[in-house]
């Protein structure tokens, strides 16, 4: 049975005579008989009889009339589908990360969306810069830390983060997996976000209500921040994950900051006005792999 068998066969039982079939499906009366006598000799049959005001389906022919127009159906909806790969490329979609899940997701992110997503140019940057460039259009969406306003954004929610002091072992403490109070952090010499950074403005949040002297310097550039702590000694309150490699191989360790313990959200932000199958892939593609990480425990993510 041939899908053209079934074409004529339906265009003739819905239009109710060969002559207005023929006229639909653009061919002669004789060829779309042809075909319609084929199916009935295949199925043993009759399909289609003759009434007074033209043809009409037989009892066998409205059953395969149903089904005609079932499989047709399928059958354009797959054609549909497979056009969609002889279009050209699409835009990359302008994603934001800021330096943590940088680390953490953006590789796995970008392999898992090569050929079955939208292709992702990353641009990494802070948190508040971030947000900004997504509600100004300048970036499509962004992974970044609780957005001050939200007016301009749709947001997705990924997961909740404790901050933690990591530094050298022998400043932290080597082995010392203990909670560590915001006031013995007083004395440490840290290195810190700049002054205008949401992160920065918590931690000098909390030191001013509790009156406590800091010992630190700026520097917002992860890789600077990381020879900081790597070999000048010095210590930095970051989310675990933003030097999970350093800590597994002995460079640094950490120690989780507590009373008051400092915790922040990381969440999708994507402009008002994007495609929403873009959104839709883009939470398609993240979501599963921060799901991972969480499961995993090795960041200590939770669930928002």
């Amino acid at each position: 049975m041939l899908l053209r068998q079934l074409r004529y066969f339906l265009t003739v039982a819905e239009a109710g005579s060969f002559t207005a079939a023929a006229q639909r499906m653009h061919v002669s009366q004789p060829a779309l008989g042809y075909q319609v006598k084929q199916l009935e000799e295949k199925f043993g049959v009759a399909l289609l009889e003759r009434h007074s005001r033209g043809i009409r389906p037989t009892p066998a022919g409205e059953v395969l009339a149903q089904r005609a127009r079932t499989i047709l159906a399928e059958v354009e909806a797959a054609e549909t589908v497979l056009a969609a790969f002889r279009v050209a490329p699409a835009a990359p979609v302008s994603l934001g990360v800021t330096p943590t899940p940088g680390r953490a997701l953006a590789p796995e992110l970008v392999a898992a969306a090569l050929g079955v997503g939208p292709r992702i140019a990353l641009r990494e940057g802070l948190s508040d810069e971030l947000a900004r460039l997504v509600s100004l259009g300048e970036l499509d969406a962004a992974l970044c830390y609780d957005p001050l306003s939200t007016e301009r954004l749709d947001i997705l929610r990924l997961y909740t983060e404790d901050l933690y002091l990591v530094g050298p072992p022998r400043l932290i403490g080597s082995g010392d997996s203990r909670d560590i109070t915001f006031d013995e952090l007083t004395g440490l010499p840290l290195v810190l976000d700049g002054r205008f950074q949401a992160g920065r403005r918590i931690i000098e949040g909390i030191a001013g209500e509790q009156k406590a002297a800091l010992d630190l310097i700026e520097a917002e550039a992860v890789t600077v921040k990381r020879e900081l702590l790597v070999r000048h000694g010095r210590c930095s309150i970051v989310p675990l994950g933003l030097f999970f490699e350093e800590i597994g191989r002995g460079q640094l360790a950490a120690r989780r900051v507590v009373a008051p313990r400092i915790s922040r959200t990381l969440v999708l932000a994507t402009r008002k006005g994007l495609a929403a199958d873009t959104v839709k892939a883009l939470a398609a593609a993240i979501v599963p792999l921060v799901a991972q990480r969480i499961e995993a425990g090795d960041l200590a993510w939770r669930a928002p």
